[in-house]
């Protein structure tokens, strides 16, 4: 890695590996905690968690003190990588399993690509990347199965949601990217308290107050979504958005499928159909496609 130049090999997977492993967990914890609690509620409890972490810790070390708060980034990213995919993620896991959702998710790297083309000219992709596109949304149809390409089920629905949480994460990457908005703490914190407004407000507008009413456990698991579903992940991934190429900081969404499966076995017994990691192995295929179509020195 040349000083200055954009992160690459070991440094570069070390960090995708450990924010995949983190982001993976909130999957099945997500999904165990919306059996009893609301989208929007479980949404505005796990970003106002992360947002008093961040906080906190950032008022204990200093580090809030010496950042410049970007409250333009806050907005967008807290819509695009906060509240929006939140809320909608937590709507499909009503109905899909953890595994499934993380492998329709998984598409955001293919978004990523699309949107670097209108965005980024210095990571454009080519035909090669193109090709991989193709091949990661027809992995996407194989996931959801024969019922939900002919237009039946509730999976169609749960699919085409996933699908906009993969666009949305893909937008807030290529704005970090193209924007470099500063300090990733300030700049979680901020988009973390978004969030939390945001799925809050949506919360008193469409569920009953009694949502918030729950026991113990499921405000464990909302922490625990809260904590190293989106605070340190996030913290994380923001720093690695503005330090790596756009394609390579969203290959989180290409390791996270493995360790979704792992945890939702572990968690909830849920174990992929053939189906879903046939497909999953497809989406996966047009990623590696897209991702490493472009040259290096792009």
């Amino acid at each position: 890695m040349t000083p200055g130049g954009p992160l690459r090999g070991w440094p570069l997977w070390w960090r995708l590996v450990l924010i995949s492993a983190m982001w993976a967990t909130s999957f099945p914890v997500v999904r165990l905690a919306a059996r009893s609690m609301p989208p929007f509620a479980l949404s505005a409890g796990r970003a106002a968690v992360a947002v008093l972490l961040l906080v906190v810790f950032g008022l204990l070390t200093g580090a809030l003190r010496m950042e410049r708060w970007n409250w333009r980034a806050g907005l967008v990213i807290g819509t695009t990588n906060g509240w929006l995919p939140n809320c909608l993620t937590a709507f499909a896991l009503l109905t899909l399993a953890a595994a499934t959702v993380a492998l329709i998710q998984s598409a955001t790297p293919l978004f990523v690509a699309l949107l670097a083309f209108l965005f980024l000219p210095g990571e454009r992709p080519g035909p090669r990347t193109l090709a991989g596109m193709a091949v990661g949304f027809a992995g996407i149809g194989v996931i959801l199965g024969p019922s939900a390409l002919l237009g039946a089920g509730a999976g169609l629905l749960a699919g085409a949601v996933m699908l906009v949480v993969a666009l949305s994460y893909a937008t807030g990457t290529v704005y970090v990217r193209r924007t470099r908005p500063g300090g990733a703490l300030a700049l979680a914190a901020g988009q973390q308290g978004v969030s939390a407004l945001g799925a809050l407000a949506l919360a008193l507008a469409f569920e009953p107050l009694s949502g918030f009413d729950q026991p113990w456990e499921v405000w464990a698991a909302v922490a625990w979504a809260g904590v190293f579903g989106s605070a340190v992940p996030v913290t994380l991934f923001l720093s690695l958005a503005q330090r790596a190429r756009a394609t390579d900081a969203a290959m989180t969404g290409y390791l996270q499928p493995g360790f979704a499966a792992l945890f939702g076995a572990m968690l909830l017994g849920e174990w992929p159909e053939p189906r879903v990691m046939l497909g999953g192995l497809v989406v996966l295929l047009g990623v590696w496609l897209a991702t490493g179509g472009q040259g290096r020195g792009q």
